[in-house]
């Protein structure tokens, strides 16, 4: 078999994805993207005994956006390499009621990514178009692949995702260990100086991510929610709305692509 060539673009410069993905309002999903994961028992439990969560509970988000981004604007011999070192990593987590490279429990990590970046571009960026959405699904469903999902295990349509996730959603039963991990993700312990600094981000985080989580979920974790703020939240998304239609997007868009090939390349 011949290798993958280093100058192979494993998506193409125009894709969906590397348009969705490059937008620096995406972010506002990263707080729900780990609520999310930490709702599912397995993946809970994995994340308490594997890694230092409790003090650094985006550390893990961070190590996995950029292999994700790696993965969307790199070669593919990037990308091949990006799912071999994660696939390792996951071979380590594993305990008595869960191991990382379950199926399962990576397609479930996968859907939260793919459906908190869809859910902040409509809410912050502005909607995309079906076709838009079906494409970046379909994309989507080329990295959970890397990731170490079976082709055969993941939805085969947006629509199949859409029912997936919604039936997840509703059945998930959140343990102790997730609401405890929950409320580290919307309060990250700080040093009590840095932690006064960046107050209005905190206050800020602590909003979107409890207020874009699915409603089952937020009433499992326990974090209220009142209609002051949901009245805040869809102030603040409709400013961000009319925010990127008015900066043209080469002013706004973030240089996403290059502390992820950087990273890689170098190990």
């Amino acid at each position: 078999m011949t290798p993958p060539d280093d100058t192979d673009d494993f998506f193409p410069r125009d894709s969906v994805i590397r348009r969705v993905n490059a937008e620096p309002a995406i972010m506002f999903g990263a707080g729900r993207a780990l609520l999310l994961q930490v709702a599912h028992p397995a993946v809970a439990q994995g994340v308490a005994d594997h890694s230092d969560f409790r003090t650094d509970p985006f550390r893990r988000l961070q190590g996995t956006l950029i292999a994700l981004n790696a993965i969307v604007y790199g070669s593919t011999a990037l990308a091949v390499d990006v799912g071999r070192r994660v696939e390792q990593l996951h071979e380590h987590i594993v305990g008595a009621s869960y191991r990382a490279n379950d199926v399962e429990n990576l397609l479930w990590v996968h859907a939260t990514l793919c459906d908190s970046a869809l859910d902040a571009q409509r809410r912050f960026v502005g909607g995309l178009s079906d076709d838009d959405i079906a494409t970046y699904y379909e994309q989507m469903k080329r990295v959970g692949e890397v990731f170490g999902v079976a082709r055969a295990a993941l939805p085969r349509t947006w629509l199949d995702f859409r029912v997936y996730f919604d039936a997840m959603v509703e059945s998930m039963v959140v343990t102790d260990v997730g609401r405890e991990l929950a409320t580290d993700i919307v309060q990250p312990p700080l040093p009590s100086l840095v932690g006064l600094a960046v107050t209005p981000l905190t206050a800020l985080h602590h909003l979107i991510a409890i207020g874009t989580t699915p409603e089952p979920l937020r009433r499992q974790f326990g974090f209220s929610w009142t209609p002051y703020h949901q009245r805040v939240l869809s102030t603040l998304e409709t400013t961000s709305r009319i925010t990127c239609a008015v900066v043209p997007r080469p002013l706004r868009v973030a240089p996403t692509t290059l502390g992820a090939l950087v990273f890689f390349s170098r190990r």
